[in-house]
């Protein structure tokens, strides 16, 4: 009996940690606004963990860092997760330990989707600081990323908002081609939205291309050039400042558990019977009822994306000095692209999770097994059938029960990014100017209350929202 508890126990330790309550602190202090509390929180969950979850606590204190305003501290820290995430390779240690002990034990590496969005971040804020030659450098190695994800990946995993800022920073640096060519990849991606057409009319205009002006005329109308008094004026006047709004909108979706593994029809079906296979090839098939049965408890190992702030989401209203400009456009939006990842391949993820877990079982019942032989060599009753079927379905239900304990789905998920990542773009005369963004039911953050427009020298304004 012993034997069984110290057996169990070591199973047990393998249970997965919920990412949701190691997290918590941390997220309520930043979702709170109190980020000299968020701070010291992540910085502790850092310091204390091992390493395959570092990167994802840097990306979640790159975040805070960020919607704090400290972007030169947010890139020391997004950059250090950079280079863990273009780096990191799962061991073969860890990764023989992950078909034993919890999933949770392999590295978390990010999705592809999200090792774009570290750069993005690091571009973003070195234009927030106004150093528009740094960012570019970052925008051309996301473009890398992007290229290679178009031949590899579906094309939801693009980052449209990373792209129109890439477009918008090669115009005001001069570089015309750049800018065509991710105003281009747009096109093949999103379609001729009006917005892009009128994108693609200042561009022509800045280049001096008479062709490409008659071409996208058709989007004149809908640039938004200002004078100083807040009144429409031409598009054209070389004297007008970009103002570029970069909204990250509501809270991402997070991984949450789908409940039993054994209510999954399709998953069930499959694991019976890859877990039979492998026992009675092990001589091991009288513990496969009870091991089975205990698996009732055990949760299904692949988590579900859901949505958990629409409202907060939704595109916001700018006014400047009063005048309604408009809302800004949904051009990324990661939770979408988290959710399609996970929830359109469930069957393939299965597939994939169907070896680990059987394997788990198959070695469980294995030595529970050998535990029953000893327990069977050292009995009164050695040659009692039914006995030794009692003790061997017993083992199974033990080694089921223990291996149910590890069977968790990993929920580690980056939670403090935003749902969407909205831009707008505005012509103004350089001045002062008010600005307050419309957030019905919604918390906003990092917005300014004052824009000061220089000459010759674009903008870029930060805005974050979401609904408590």
């Amino acid at each position: 009996m012993k034997k069984t508890i110290l057996f169990l126990s070591l199973f047990i330790l393998g249970c997965a940690s919920d990412y949701n309550k190691i997290i918590q602190a941390t997220e309520s202090a930043y979702y709170g606004q109190n980020y000299d509390s968020a701070i010291p929180k992540i910085r502790e969950l850092y310091e204390g963990s091992s390493n395959k979850d570092k990167l994802l606590f840097l990306m979640e204190a790159g975040m805070i860092f960020h919607t704090k305003g400290d972007y030169v501290t947010s890139n020391k820290v997004f950059k250090e997760a950079e280079d863990i995430a273009d780096n990191i390779k799962v061991s073969m240690t860890r990764s023989g330990l992950s078909f034993i002990l919890s999933d949770n034990e392999s590295n978390y590496t990010g999705e592809d989707f999200e090792r774009v969005m570290i750069k993005f971040y690091i571009a973003n804020n070195y234009l927030l600081q106004g150093d528009t030659n740094n960012a570019k450098i970052y925008f051309r190695r996301l473009d890398f990323e992007l290229k290679e994800m178009r031949f590899l990946a579906a094309e939801y995993r693009q980052n449209n908002a990373a792209r129109l800022i890439d477009a918008y920073v090669s115009e005001e640096l001069g570089r015309y081609n750049d800018a065509r060519v991710q105003y281009k990849n747009m096109e093949q991606l999103i379609g001729k939205s009006q917005n892009l057409i009128a994108d693609r009319y200042l561009l022509a205009v800045r280049e001096g291309d008479s062709g490409d002006q008659s071409k996208y005329a058709a989007g004149r109308a809908s640039l938004q050039a200002y004078n100083s008094s807040m009144q429409r004026t031409s598009p054209e006047n070389e004297k007008l400042s970009e103002v570029i709004i970069i909204h990250e909108a509501g809270k991402s979706a997070i991984k949450m558990s789908r409940g039993k593994l054994m209510d999954d029809e399709y998953f069930a079906v499959a694991l019976r019977g890859a877990v039979e296979i492998g026992l009675r090839s092990k001589g091991a098939g009288a513990s496969l009822a009870g091991a089975v049965a205990a698996l009732s408890v055990a949760e299904n190992p692949i988590p579900i994306y859901k949505e958990r702030d629409p409202k907060g989401s939704l595109p916001k209203k700018y006014y400047i000095n009063g005048v309604d400009v408009g809302y800004s456009d949904i051009m990324n939006n990661y939770s979408e692209t988290a959710m399609n990842n996970f929830n359109e391949s469930y069957k393939t993820l299965i597939t994939k999770n169907l070896t680990s877990i059987s394997l788990k079982i198959v070695a469980a019942v294995i030595a529970s097994e050998a535990m029953a032989r000893a327990i069977e060599s050292g009995g009164k009753n050695k040659n009692n059938d039914l006995v030794s079927t009692l003790i061997r379905a017993a083992a199974g239900a033990a080694a089921g029960l223990a291996v149910s304990q590890t069977i968790a789905p990993d929920l580690r998920c980056w939670r403090t990014i935003p749902a969407n990542f909205q831009v707008k773009r505005i012509l103004l005369a350089p001045g002062e100017y008010d600005f307050k963004v419309e957030s019905p039911g919604s918390v906003v953050t990092a917005a300014p209350k004052k824009l000061l427009v220089e000459a010759d020298k674009p903008l870029f304004v930060s805005v974050r929202s979401y609904s408590n």
